[in-house]
């Protein structure tokens, strides 16, 4: 049953229509499970005879997690095929983790009840999954993480085991995307760079190509986020995050702005790039001010300056990003209740701060702080608190 995939990343299948031909050259002779959203059309498994299992992508809780483990160890497949945004990809990958040896599943359920990050032992995934994504942005598709929602949150969970062994992007999967879904999608991909170029501990490649497709996807989502071309290539994009150097490097954490992102969508019940773009001004204006805990102010300005070269948004980071966030229309959660500030910032301390690595040095009141001054803030969102400084996006 255990997969012979050891490589890094998925093998990656790109291009319009190619979902259908892969789907029957990846699962030819193969006992398959397919997990499908039940909102999301996918004409590519029209008259494929593999058993499909169809899930309520906002109802995906540990429950329907485990529901879907038990058929997935009733099944007992060699390939599974996910087919979804995030939430079902994330759901199947966890899920699948029922066929691998030593009670792993059982960890990860048990170990993300109590903590909002779990590492999961090394070893190969127990199952080929082939992961088809029908939205953008997530990357799930190419990478080892799967988020559990559980009655305390949104939790973490992080291994090799959970990496699929194929991704298939395929446009047509894409058509029922608006263009506002494609630019949020677009954002995620952006701001997963951004937060890995907070840090101070870079390697020069990595740097490189953090901004290489930083540029790249600003510059595909303000010109053609209709055409199937355009969200080919966004989702493309997505993937490279994954499959580059931009992500590596000796701070695991440094996207902070996740974090309390991740709390904000749980207890105000909203998309997570929804509560993204709530708190990242507010996020990199502090790492603008100098405060460290947050991220390194070198670093920051170092990637928005080339990665928003030649777009005309504000050359200081905290009022640029709230200047894309309005070009592409990215909505905004509704206010919170003071009470609701209090809840979200105790959870966020709790979760990932005070003496945690993910945030280290932060408790409620820095938190509670930061929301304050968040979207929700009559203050305009990105406003610079330090003494004016004259920066220059020329790039040497």
């Amino acid at each position: 049953m255990t997969s012979d995939f050891a490589g890094r990343v998925p093998t990656l299948w790109h291009g319009e229509g190619i979902a259908r031909q892969m789907m029957e050259r990846l699962t030819a002779g193969r006992e398959t499970l397919v997990v499908a959203d039940a909102a999301v059309a996918a004409p590519f498994l029209d008259g494929h005879s593999a058993r499909t299992v169809t899930i309520d992508a906002p109802a995906v809780n540990v429950a329907a997690v485990v529901t879907m483990a038990q058929e997935i160890v009733h099944r007992s497949p060699s390939v599974i095929v996910a087919v979804g945004g995030g939430t079902v990809l994330d759901a199947s990958k966890i899920a699948a983790l029922a066929l691998a040896r030593g009670r792993v599943f059982d960890y990860a359920i048990g170990h993300a009840s109590r903590s909002a990050l779990t590492f999961l032992p090394d070893a190969l995934p127990a199952v080929d999954i082939i992961a088809v994504p029908t939205t953008l942005g997530t990357s799930s598709e190419t990478n080892s993480v799967g988020i559990l929602t559980t009655d305390r949150g949104h939790r973490l969970i992080v291994g090799h085991a959970l990496r699929p062994r194929h991704a298939i992007i395929d446009p047509c999967n894409l058509t029922s995307l608006t263009p506002e879904a494609v630019r949020e999608g677009a954002l995620e991909a952006f701001l997963r760079l951004a937060g890995a170029s907070t840090s101070a501990r870079r390697s020069a490649r990595g740097n490189r190509d953090a901004v290489a497709l930083g540029r790249a996807l600003i510059d595909a989502a303000t010109r053609d986020p209709d055409s199937a071309a355009g969200r080919l290539r966004i989702a493309r994009l997505s993937a490279a995050t994954q499959r580059s150097a931009a992500l590596r490097g000796r701070d695991p954490y440094s996207a902070r702005h996740w974090y309390v992102a991740n709390e904000v969508a749980f207890l105000l019940q909203v998309r997570k790039i929804v509560a993204t773009a709530a708190v990242i001004a507010a996020v990199w204006r502090r790492i603008c001010s100098g405060d460290t805990r947050w991220g390194d102010r070198k670093s920051l300005e170092g990637f928005w300056a080339r990665a928003s070269i030649g777009t005309t948004l504000p050359v200081e980071p905290p009022a640029g990003i709230a200047a894309l966030l309005d070009r592409w229309g990215i909505p905004r959660p509704p206010e919170p209740s003071a009470h609701d500030v209090d809840r979200i910032s105790a959870a966020t301390e709790a979760a990932w701060g005070n003496r945690r690595p993910m945030l280290p040095g932060l408790i409620a009141g820095d938190f509670r702080d930061l929301l304050r001054e968040s979207c929700w803030s009559p203050e305009p969102v990105g406003a610079d608190r330090r003494p004016s400084t004259v920066l220059s996006k020329e790039v040497n």
